[in-house]
């Protein structure tokens, strides 16, 4: 892990811009240095050989105020860029996650709220100390060896010796640094994970009377452990980089000193050359005391960028007039299995039919609907549109196309109605009941409360009014595809024939029915019937 993500300065324009501005000002910081050093060393020769002092104080008092001037529009710019830098990935990571044409699953919830919220503020220490102090380091360093070798060869041969001790401690600091920030990051990441999980299941917990408040503060006291020895780390590290930088400088003062008392070295330029000394040291004992926002700031950028970079996105063309779907030499594998989660050999959904698709469980039902919503892409094998190929149709485009009722439709807090409604916003009133007595539904009325997640409704409730929604989705919001997985568990057999026959009049329409069926009643009602065997072998 380097200092500089290179895939950061790429997506960030502020954060490029600022480490172009960071260049020009520790140009000028340098060039200040410079000549404060010089101003004073001439002040004390001038005042050892009673000359005037005004023109030194003036560029001494010159100097300092630029120096002051510079610190001030860094710190600045820094913060400002902090922010647009946070704003930035705040801003792509929602688009992110909202993005209906990525392909590969989102990270949980709670890292993406531990990244969101407290983790990208990492980049606070990380844009506005350590990347200035980095360029610093890049530049003060040489440029003071330079000007040593003009003014006193010998103090330039002790600074270029001693320069890689620091560097060396310098590094294993690091190393040592890093670990200790994986593994707070870490930990923070599965407090944010604990906390989630019991919000989530706080209900049940709390009326099976199970209190959480022991394993929230053990992890809570592992975290605040973890991050009291990576500051005492930190702590430590900066001493170490004192010592040696001390010890460095102190080789450099003994021999400008011995050689000014002997009448080797003139006082002026002796002295120039101890004031710009430390200089060379200065920036790493600043970087090593900052390492610690360096290696926060980059875990956080790089969590952030995974999800940002995160599998891969479907193409740009637009699906034609013709939805003939084959599937051939399909086969989709998962990470850590031994088998794969689907193969299948040949399919053909053919618009205007009811396709049952049946088989043991682990099969590979659920994983043939998300492959032909574009949610999955196969390993191997192709799936065809119409002459194109899946993979290369706009996903977004591709998905419009289809109305999709999951084992568990999602509901939002609202009436019946308006989740009724999401499957097309722009339906009538009339619309919205015709689907809900296609969906056997006509029980329910559109104004009836629904809270989140369904709270107040039945679980066949909640089928019912997911069955609305993709058959409104159908007739009013111009779907041509129809996938279901179970549609008719939990419902009676009076509900059950209602909706077998409404899925025959939509497949009537020339809408493709791909449903996925374990009751017997399902199978019977459709025309073909494609039974999935469970897959065997080995990862290749």
């Amino acid at each position: 892990m380097g200092p500089v993500d290179p895939r950061l300065l790429q997506r960030s324009p502020a954060a490029r811009r600022f480490l172009a501005v960071t260049v020009v000002l520790g140009l000028l910081a340098t060039v200040a240095t410079f000549g404060q050093a010089w101003f004073v060393a001439h002040g004390v020769a001038s005042a050892f050989a009673g000359d005037d002092l005004r023109p030194a104080a003036a560029g001494l008092a010159a100097c300092l105020a630029l120096r002051g001037l510079l610190d001030w529009w860094q710190s600045v710019v820094s913060v400002r860029a902090a922010a647009d830098v946070k704003a930035g990935l705040r801003h792509d990571l929602v688009a992110a996650v909202l993005d209906p044409r990525r392909l590969e699953p989102l990270p949980d919830s709670a890292r993406l709220a531990t990244l969101v919220g407290g983790g990208l503020d990492r980049l606070d220490g990380y844009v506005a100390r350590f990347l200035p102090q980095l360029v610093l380091a890049a530049l003060t360093p040489p440029a003071v060896v330079a000007a040593l070798l003009v003014v006193d060869p010998l103090s330039a041969l002790v600074v270029v010796l001693t320069v890689p001790l620091v560097l060396v401690f310098l590094v294993l600091v690091g190393l040592v640094t890093r670990d200790r920030t994986d593994r707070r990051w870490h930990e923070l990441a599965r407090l944010g994970r604990h906390f989630s999980e019991v919000l989530n299941g706080l209900t049940t917990l709390t009326a099976l009377g199970r209190h959480q408040q022991r394993g929230l503060r053990e992890v809570g006291e592992r975290h605040r452990r973890i991050t009291m020895e990576t500051l005492r780390t930190a702590f430590l590290s900066a001493l170490v980089l004192e010592l040696f930088s001390t010890l460095s400088v102190a080789l450099v003062a003994v021999s400008i000193g011995l050689r000014v008392v002997h009448g080797d070295l003139g006082l002026e330029t002796g002295l120039f050359a101890l004031l710009l000394a430390p200089e060379a040291y200065l920036p790493l004992r600043r970087l090593g005391a900052q390492y610690h926002d360096s290696t926060a700031g980059v875990e956080a950028a790089q969590d952030a960028l995974a999800v940002l970079e995160g599998g891969p996105r479907g193409g740009s063309a637009e699906p034609g007039p013709d939805l003939d779907i084959v599937l051939d030499g399909v086969e989709v594998r998962r990470a850590g299995r031994v088998r794969p989660a689907l193969r299948l050999d040949h399919a053909h959904v053919r618009p205007g039919e009811v396709l049952a698709v049946t088989g043991a469980s682990g099969c590979g039902k659920s994983t043939l609907l998300a492959v032909l919503l574009g949610f999955v892409r196969p390993d191997t094998g192709r799936v065809v549109v119409g002459g194109l190929d899946l993979a290369d149709l706009d996903v977004e485009l591709w998905r419009q196309e289809i109305a999709w009722v999951p084992q568990v439709p999602g509901l939002v807090s609202g009436t019946v109605g308006s989740n009724v409604r999401l499957g097309a916003p722009a339906a009538t009133d009339d619309d919205v009941r015709r689907a809900l007595r296609d969906a056997s539904a006509d029980d329910l009325r559109p104004d009836r409360p629904v809270g989140e997640s369904g709270l107040g409704l039945s679980s066949g409730e909640r089928r019912r009014v997911g069955l609305a929604r993709a058959f409104l989705r159908v007739r009013a919001g111009g779907a041509r595809i129809l996938l279901m997985d179970e549609p008719t568990a939990g419902l009676d057999a009076e509900r059950e024939h209602a909706v077998l026959a409404t899925l025959r009049d939509v497949a009537a329409t020339g809408v493709a029915v791909v449903v996925v069926a374990h009751r017997a009643e399902a199978v019977t009602a459709a025309d073909r019937r494609l039974h999935l065997e469970t897959p065997t072998g080995v990862l290749a």
